[in-house]
């Protein structure tokens, strides 16, 4: 038969142990919707940034050095 202090004893540092665990992870869960927007945002730019590019002339490359040449040409 198991003491009662002993019982005690081994329970509290699991209980102690998931206790910290969830605080943990819900100061992650807090961060993260703090500092990634939500995937609805996301999507609405990222459909609006595709749908501002499709009105836009693109740029076709006929091959690796033009295309190298231009991006050259935007660093300097």
């Amino acid at each position: 038969m198991i003491d009662e202090d002993e019982l005690v004893n081994r329970l509290v540092p699991k209980i102690e142990e998931r206790i910290q665990y969830k605080i943990v992870k819900s100061i992650i869960n807090i961060l993260e919707e703090e500092f990634y927007p939500p995937e609805e945002m996301i999507k609405s730019e990222f459909i609006e940034a595709v749908t501002d590019a499709e009105k836009e002339d693109g740029i076709i490359f006929k091959d690796a050095d033009e295309l190298g040449a231009y991006l050259e040409k935007l660093a300097s």
